[in-house]
């Protein structure tokens, strides 16, 4: 399984003007790959969860670009991803997986 070897938090508050996005995160994994554009958004019974980066297709409709292929890896990564947002101050920009 791959490791996470670095998390890099950009808070973003949209609260008070109803977005639910609450962070970028960009993910460094086996020190080897950079996945940018990874956000954090507060669901609507106020839990969050990670969303992967998408792009709009010919249909209108939104395609995840990066997607992981089982169970075990989508919910590693939505847990470290979680806890580094959640232990974020300023000067913890960037966290060790």
């Amino acid at each position: 399984m791959i490791r996470i070897s670095g998390i890099r938090i950009y808070p973003f508050e949209t609260p008070g003007r109803g977005g639910r996005i609450r962070a970028y995160a960009d993910i460094t994994l086996d020190a080897s790959l950079l996945l940018k554009g990874v956000r954090v958004i507060e669901g609507t019974s106020g839990g969050l969860f990670v969303a992967f980066p998408a792009q709009r297709g010919r249909d209108g409709r939104y395609h995840d670009l990066i997607v992981p292929l089982d169970a075990e890896t989508r919910e590693y990564i939505r847990t470290t991803v979680v806890e580094a947002f959640k232990r974020w101050t300023p000067s913890t920009q960037t966290t060790e997986g």
